[in-house]
């Protein structure tokens, strides 16, 4: 992501998946230094689901701690796991958009304009068969561009989904998905017709221009594989150290 006043932000965020096994680990880099300060430094946190010893371990890999719950533990709190594996998020908008609509009269309704492109054409994208989905949004905030690849290959991509979710489930809480296209949620947001493709989105970039000079976001699959199960990808180093619960 790149946005005004904040410069670059870089996360990447690396999922093993094995019957009743998951692992998510995320980390960020900031570019700037003043903004890398403020936000605590680059940061590397990460949580495995073990659905076999009934256990989940959140872990900062930069400080080398780590700290355990049961799923007892998280049925007991209503499904919500205690210990907050998470980075935060940042409000990139620069101001909400109903401050700004607030400014204007009565008599100015905003109106937008809509246009969507889907490509007749397949493009390659990290080794899948993509087609890709052009989304402009014009109005009185400027014009937000998306560009989204979706594919219909995904099954390694709905296995991982699928174990992550079954695990949640186990201790009664519910896996929380983005959406499958930000457009589309735009779009119904607005109450607008849309035409649609199957699939799972695999890229998208989405980029505001206004009078901010906008911000650009960037998402997209790096690389996703079957390999031998290993059960090494499913634990922390013996190094760490155990605590009661991670800054």
């Amino acid at each position: 992501m790149d946005a005004p006043y904040i410069g670059e932000v870089t996360t990447t965020t690396s999922k093993y998946a094995a019957d009743g096994l998951f692992r998510q680990e995320a980390s960020i880099e900031v570019d700037r230094f003043l903004i890398r300060l403020a936000m605590g430094g680059n940061k590397s946190l990460g949580s495995i689901l073990n659905g076999k010893t009934e256990s989940r371990i959140v872990y900062n890999a930069k400080d080398e701690e780590y700290a355990m719950e049961t799923f007892d533990a998280i049925r007991e709190n209503g499904g919500n796991p205690i210990l907050k594996s998470t980075m935060g998020r940042m409000n990139m908008g620069g101001g909400s958009r109903e401050g700004r609509e607030n400014n204007n009269s009565d008599e100015e309704e905003e109106k937008s304009e809509y246009d969507r492109t889907i490509s007749e054409s397949m493009e390659r994208v990290v080794g899948f068969d993509a087609r890709k989905v052009t989304t402009k949004i014009k109005s009185n905030d400027g014009l937000v561009l998306f560009e989204e690849w979706f594919t219909t290959d995904t099954t390694l991509l709905q296995f991982v989904s699928e174990v992550e979710a079954d695990l949640v489930a186990s201790y009664g809480g519910q896996k929380q998905n983005n959406p499958r296209s930000f457009s589309e949620r735009m779009l119904k947001q607005a109450e607008q017709e849309f035409e649609s493709v199957p699939g799972r989105m695999v890229k998208y970039t989405m980029e505001m221009k206004d009078d901010d000079n906008g911000f650009k976001m960037v998402w997209e699959l790096k690389s996703i594989r079957e390999v031998p199960f290993n059960m090494a990808d499913f634990k922390i180093s013996s190094d760490y150290e155990k605590v009661d619960e991670l800054d």
